[in-house]
């Protein structure tokens, strides 16, 4: 694993990597959404059901244009960001199935107020995959440190960095029941 700042974990994700990075909330793990086989990885490593769909992040709404249906979009969501806001939304029809629930039809969005989360995005130029630094269903990881304990042999790149002022994950709602999926 090798450790470094945001503006570096931007080659990582062109490449197929995998990264870890501070946000908002915790720590998360990433990769380029539009890698299926990357994608694939982060669910082994984090032994995830691959029916429990990943989170896309980004540095700002316009990033998003291209995975949502902004026409379905409510000013509830847009109001909620930047933030530890998630919503399930509508997607885009050209986005790729493995990044669409298979339940709800639905993908989960963020735009993220952390500073390297919004470094990192804007300089890939894209949304990325996001989801907790943990094993499924263990503690979230708030400390770059024990990222780096756990995940040292199957993440490529951490950053470092401190998560913001949120104690817990992103709040996740479904825009269109208003149903609080998670807390």
């Amino acid at each position: 694993m090798i450790k470094g700042n945001p503006a570096g974990a931007v080659e990582y994700l062109k490449n197929g990597k995998i990264i870890a990075y501070p946000t908002e909330t915790v720590f998360g793990i990433g990769c380029d959404p539009y890698q299926e086989h990357v994608v694939e990885r982060i669910f082994h490593l984090k032994n995830r059901p691959p029916t429990k769909k990943f989170i896309l992040i980004s540095s700002s709404y316009d990033q998003l244009e291209e995975v949502i249906d902004t026409k379905k979009i409510t000013d509830e969501v847009l109001n909620s960001w930047p933030g530890p806001n998630t919503w399930l939304v509508p997607p885009n029809t050209k986005l790729p199935k493995w990044l669409i629930s298979e339940e709800n039809g639905l993908i989960a969005v963020r735009v993220s107020e952390h500073n390297a989360v919004k470094e990192i995005c804007e300089k890939f130029g894209k949304p990325i995959i996001s989801t907790s630094a943990n094993l499924y269903k263990s503690e979230n990881l708030k400390n770059y440190k024990d990222v780096e304990n756990i995940f040292s042999e199957k993440i490529d790149y951490l950053v470092i960095g401190d998560t913001g002022k949120y104690k817990n994950p992103s709040i996740i709602r479904n825009m269109l029941t208003g149903e609080i999926v998670r807390k």
